[in-house]
């Protein structure tokens, strides 16, 4: 169980877990959580549980000093990271970083930039659109800019098919063409420097899904860190297809559930104790 809340001695920052109520059955933020306990005070901060009055802040929130390390996808949750940094917080991962790779469309163009392999991508406000793009594009996945573990993504194989997709008005849509990788792909985790790869089921393919570990190359690794780096993340996941021409990149995330990697959890938290302990320095 993840601990709502310990006592912190005077002077010693505060480690807090900022999540939303459908994490607290997943994996992570609870493992991260007992990886933590004894070692520093934690307090359990759920977004979706939480007012904040306006001008007065939350009735306990954190002070200069603390840390957050937030794994929220909740409107209102990243609404509290943001009160948290303007407090003097230091945030894992910060507000502007968690919506730098919310926000899809903002994210395919930060990779392009940066020169990180991907699919080849489209983006466009009305997916019917699409229909005059070359044959050599199709078959395509349509994704919702703003989309969340995989949700609402569609495989589109011909022009034709567009006219039958209802696609909410008023958004963005991320267009990228698919890449057959057999249902199996890669998922690149992150953590500071450290790496690990897990092949797993494609979140589209059917069947059972069992990760299993991968040793981490050069190739993967610097792969990783240029996605951290385009972002300026701390905690993070990477979507990536093995793809004949090389490894593609497809989607990055903040705080991922680390799932198949059993040294995530401890990595992690040794990573924000140290982070904790050179806030501390720093505020005295």
């Amino acid at each position: 169980m993840v601990p709502r809340d310990s006592i912190a001695e005077v002077g010693t920052p505060t480690v807090w877990i900022l999540t939303d109520r459908r994490y607290l059955g997943q994996r992570m933020p609870a493992a991260l959580a007992c990886a933590l306990d004894g070692r520093r005070p934690i307090k359990l901060l759920i977004a979706d549980e939480t007012v904040n009055e306006v001008g007065s802040g939350l009735s306990a929130r954190p002070a200069p000093g603390d840390v957050v390390v937030a794994r929220t996808r909740d409107p209102f949750g990243l609404s509290i990271l943001c009160q948290a940094e303007m407090d003097g917080a230091d945030c894992l991962n910060s507000h502007t970083e968690v919506l730098a790779v919310k926000d899809k469309a903002h994210a395919t163009m930060v990779l392009a930039e940066r020169g990180i392999p991907t699919p080849r991508t489209f983006l466009t406000g009305d997916p019917r659109l699409l229909r005059d793009l070359p044959s050599t594009a199709w078959p395509m996945l349509l994704k919702p800019a703003l989309g969340d573990n995989a949700q609402g993504i569609v495989r589109v194989d011909r022009p034709e098919e567009l006219s039958g997709i209802a696609w909410p008005t008023g958004s963005v849509t991320v267009a990228q063409q698919y890449v057959d990788v057999d249902g199996v792909d890669l998922k690149l985790y992150g953590a500071g420097d450290a790496v690990w790869a897990v092949r797993r089921r494609s979140p589209l393919a059917r069947g059972a899904d069992i990760p299993r570990p991968l040793p981490v190359g050069p190739e993967l690794r610097a792969l990783a860190h240029a996605c951290r780096d385009a972002f300026g993340l701390f905690l993070y996941g990477v979507d990536v297809l093995p793809s004949p021409e090389g490894p593609l990149v497809v989607d990055v995330n903040d705080f991922p559930n680390y799932t198949g990697v059993d040294e995530a959890p401890q990595t992690i938290a040794d990573l924000v104790v140290a982070a904790a302990a050179q806030v501390s320095s720093c505020h005295w």
